[in-house]
């Protein structure tokens, strides 16, 4: 009987649509066909649907995401750098509008990786790293930049003028202004001058209306308790801002900045201008310097050596001839405890995985060896061996890339004996193969090492053997 672990889909998608599309049923229709064409695989036909919908919205940040991460899985099919260009500049215009954005830091930093710029790719993913510490994602990316860093010392790229990723954070005058305002201690101008502030700096944007006037009498009361809210930290900056856009499109505030608004765009574009530069000097140095580069992201690498081999880690065929043969495992009964041995041949995994599998399998194995069982009514614990011979072994185990059946299976393993199939990643995650953390694959391996044991699934979700887990990746952008 075989027993398999399913993956709960989860499709991101969704949450990337943009609201400003909610209006526009055919601009969405046209976001939507691009990700079809995107979870496919087709980046080209997505990325010229990405392209027309960006000259209806050019900064649209959903857009640019979707497009930024086509162009690098492109670069990765097809190994050309103009692509890897072509995507940073879509990542950048993102943090020129948000520079918290962590996708789009995220992806600069692996941009600048797949360049060879790895000082730069690092400074991003310092960056990212401060805002969401505890992405797995990240991290990984981070120490691959480190270890790189130690094997092979460059000169970076000189910059005429340093691009900086522009901090987007909010005085604490300006909130402490908001707490005054809502108390009523301090006038609707002076608060006024705060949020002129924010949107002098970029922190904010809005559209501004043609005309409106200031009457604190128009102001709506849950405007007024946002602004105390948030001084005292009880509600996020999202929502505070959320309340002044209302006021300022609703025509209750006035923000007299409309040249301001001119030279915020002309920096914007001679920001962009200048990392165009950057991107051309860093492509020609690594021309002329013929630089080593060793990509961040090894999951595509992976999946062409493991297609290339497929014989070799794909025990299907062996497996079905020695499906009826595989010998029970042995027991002796010590002490009135029952202790089952089983012999196990692993096999090795596939080249080029920057993440140590093999170690982590031991720790399956001491899982089940600290269980205990039950046999005849008496207690029962297992031991495991190695064994180079797979005619002598009860438990073949191999990792693997390939799609394992429907419902993305992310395991196999045969009940009590046989072969234990365990997924290293799919292609459910930024449209292209992604290899899991280890730590998932850690856990996929003791649940189906409980398999070979004899257990079945379990309904209680906090168990080993609970037959669903949401995979965790280990370089997936959209993770």
């Amino acid at each position: 009987m075989v027993k398999a672990l399913f993956l709960l889909l989860v499709i991101g998608f969704v949450s990337f649509t943009p609201q400003v599309f909610a209006q526009e049923s055919e601009t969405q229709e046209l976001f939507q066909e691009a990700n079809e064409h995107f979870v496919n695989g087709k980046y080209k036909e997505a990325i010229q649907i990405y392209n027309n919908i960006l000259e209806i919205a050019p900064n649209n940040i959903s857009t640019l995401k979707m497009k930024g991460v086509a162009l690098s899985n492109l670069a990765q099919d097809e190994n050309l750098i103009d692509y890897h260009t072509d995507s940073l500049e879509q990542f950048y215009t993102i943090i020129q509008h948000n520079p918290n954005d962590v996708l789009a830091l995220t992806g600069l930093g692996v941009g600048f990786g797949y360049l060879g710029e790895y000082h730069e790719s690092k400074q991003y993913f310092e960056k990212a790293l401060e805002l969401e510490p505890d992405s797995v994602v990240i991290k990984n990316y981070l120490e691959f930049v480190d270890k790189v860093l130690q094997k092979y010392p460059y000169t970076p790229t000189e910059k005429l003028m340093p691009v900086i990723i522009k901090p987007a954070v909010i005085p604490d005058w300006v909130r402490n202004n908001a707490g005054w305002w809502s108390d009523d201690l301090i006038s609707d101008d002076e608060f006024v001058s705060g949020i002129q502030f924010l949107i002098e700096n970029g922190i904010m944007e809005v559209d501004m209306p043609t005309s409106s006037s200031l009457s604190s009498d128009s102001i709506p009361d849950w405007v007024r308790n946002n602004a105390g809210w948030w001084s005292d930290d009880l509600i996020s900056d999202d929502e505070f801002v959320s309340g002044i856009y209302f006021m300022i499109q609703n025509g209750i505030i006035v923000i007299h900045i409309e040249k301001i608004i001119q030279d915020i765009e002309s920096d914007i574009e001679q920001d962009f201008s200048q990392f165009e530069k950057y991107l051309r000097d860093v492509s020609k140095n690594v021309a002329d310097e013929k630089r080593y580069i060793e990509y961040p992201n090894p999951s595509f690498d992976v999946i062409k050596k493991f297609l290339r081999d497929y014989i070799k880690w794909n025990f299907s065929e062996e497996a079905a001839s020695a499906a009826g043969s595989f010998p029970n495992p042995t027991y002796e009964i010590v002490n009135g405890t029952y202790v089952i041995h089983y012999k196990i041949f692993v096999n090795e995994q596939p080249s080029g995985l920057p993440l140590d599998h093999v170690s982590t399998f031991n720790n399956s194995l001491k899982f089940w060896e600290q269980e205990e069982f039950s046999v005849n009514e008496q207690p029962a614990f297992v031991e495991f061996s190695y064994t180079n011979l797979k005619s002598e072994a009860n438990v073949w185990v191999t990792w693997v890339v390939r799609d394992l059946g429907e419902g993305w299976v992310l395991g196999h393993a045969n009940l009590g004996k046989g072969v234990v199939e365990v997924a290293l990643g799919d292609y459910e995650c930024d449209g292209s193969f992604q290899l899991y953390d280890v730590e998932i694959v850690e856990k996929i391996m003791t649940h189906e090492l409980g398999h070979s044991v004899g257990l079945g699934h379990s309904s209680d979700q906090s168990n080993i053997m609970y037959q669903a887990l949401k995979p965790k990746y280990a370089y997936c952008l959209f993770s």
